[in-house]
């Protein structure tokens, strides 16, 4: 199959076999997935997965049954139908359901399909590893990691006149440089991959494992600290759940709360939830067809807007945004200085490559706790001079966002908890606090 004109001809033949809904609507997701994944300065793997689905959504007297298939024949198709529309049968009628997505004007995709993405073979994978492992190799270093190249294809169809498709494609890496005793870690994510620059990234993650030769002690505290992109977007990940309306008007365990139109967060700071954003070029519609408006989370400091989904919207009688239930698309922009000079006038701080399992401990001050991971340095008078063991945080996020500094590049960056891929910058943290500190690096 492999693009949105037969995904979306595959959603309408599935969507015909319907009958008897009030609503029905027909998703299908193509994708064709390769990794080659290395360690030690190898590569040992070379897969490659391709993978088409069916997903059928079926309402009757405001019961909703679903069911997903991968069997693409008639019969395999008829079988999924049969399926949403017994699960519909079987379940309570939910009276807040009002309506599946209604038809509307989808924005013009942004440029998301890159041939050098679409067409790479393994060779072309095993070229921008070649310089990893050169590069690893004149400091004594291992590496372990991976770099991908991925193409997807999403359509919908339903029976009230949705029919939008769109094509993308994906590709990044990840480094980790290894030491004896201490290690560096880099990404980079694009839709391009003639953009990805395996050496400068290889360079990024082998300046940090040769830091020191061992790891250090230091006081847990509050520092300024540098988050890099990896350790960014997953801190400030929690912040965006609090923009989904239902944790506004149902749950109540949004940050915003009393903080709409307000200037609770640092001027610096301004949020966009931007499908069309060039590095984010994302599908212009939700999951379910709706099509997906730019929405200002945070306008210099002031949270200014919220996102909603077809089912949310009409539940609480709002804009419905497009999303689901989450900002899929959100940028934080840049500011106007280098990661470098960010680290250069740093008296006295901490670089963060990257952090993980990070949760949501007061979801009404977007508190949070978490793990350093894969290099954590101390910053003297400008200059990396440490590679530190590890540290447990635990940190309000709406006061690290009060006083921040921003880096002028942005990256895409990936968090582990996120459902979308998300564009930050570095970003210099005036107060963090490092509650802990583990026995290794």
């Amino acid at each position: 199959m492999h693009n949105a004109r037969n995904a979306l001809a595959l959603a309408q033949k599935t969507l015909a076999l319907v009958t008897g809904a009030d609503q029905a609507s027909v998703q299908v997701n193509d994708s064709d997935a390769a990794y080659s994944r290395f360690a030690r300065n190898y590569v040992v793997e070379n897969l490659a997965s391709v993978s088409t689905t069916v997903s059928v959504t079926y309402v009757k007297n405001k019961r909703t049954g679903s069911s997903t298939t991968g069997d693409l024949s008639d019969a395999g198709l008829r079988a999924v139908v049969a399926r949403a529309s017994d699960v519909a049968d079987h379940v309570p009628p939910n009276p807040e359901f009002v309506s599946l997505a209604q038809p509307g004007a989808v924005g013009r995709a942004a440029h998301s399909v890159f041939a050098a993405t679409a067409e790479a073979m393994p060779e072309d994978r095993v070229a921008k590893l070649k310089a990893v492992f050169a590069r690893m190799q004149r400091s004594s270093l291992s590496s372990s990691g991976f770099t991908t190249t991925q193409s997807q294809s999403i359509a919908i169809a339903n029976s009230l006149g949705v029919q939008t498709a769109w094509d993308g494609t994906y590709a990044g890496i990840e480094i980790k440089a290894i030491a004896e005793r201490t290690s560096g870690y880099a990404d980079f994510w694009t839709r391009d991959y003639a953009s990805l620059d395996a050496a400068e990234r290889a360079e990024r993650a082998a300046s940090k494992a040769t830091v020191s030769k061992e790891p250090a002690d230091l006081e847990p505290g509050t520092y300024t600290v540098i988050l890099e992109p990896p350790a960014f977007v997953d801190c400030i990940n929690n912040l965006y759940y609090g923009f989904a309306i239902d944790a506004i008007k149902e749950s109540q365990d949004s940050w915003l709360i009393d903080r709409l139109g307000k200037p609770v967060l640092s001027p610096n700071l301004t949020i966009v939830d931007d499908w069309s954003y060039p590095q984010v070029a994302n599908a212009p519609f939700a999951s379910d067809g709706a099509a997906t408006r730019r929405v200002v989370l945070v306008e210099k400091g002031v949270p200014k807007g919220f996102v909603s989904s077809t089912y949310l919207a009409n539940k609480f009688k709002v804009e419905n945004t497009g999303h689901d239930g989450y900002p899929t698309n959100a940028v934080v922009m840049p500011g106007t200085k280098t990661r470098e000079q960010l680290i250069a006038e740093t008296e006295r701080g901490i670089l963060i490559s990257r952090t993980w399992y990070t949760r949501v401990v007061d979801p009404r001050l977007c508190t949070i706790t978490g793990l350093t991971r894969d290099g954590v340095y101390l910053i003297e008078n400008g200059t990396l001079t440490k590679t530190l063991k590890n540290f447990r945080f635990f940190t309000s996020m709406l006061k690290v966002l009060a006083d921040v500094e921003f880096a002028n590049t942005l990256y895409r960056s990936e968090s582990p908890d996120a459902p979308q891929t998300l564009l930050v910058p570095a970003a210099k943290i005036a107060k963090f606090t490092l509650s802990a500190q583990t026995s290794f690096a």
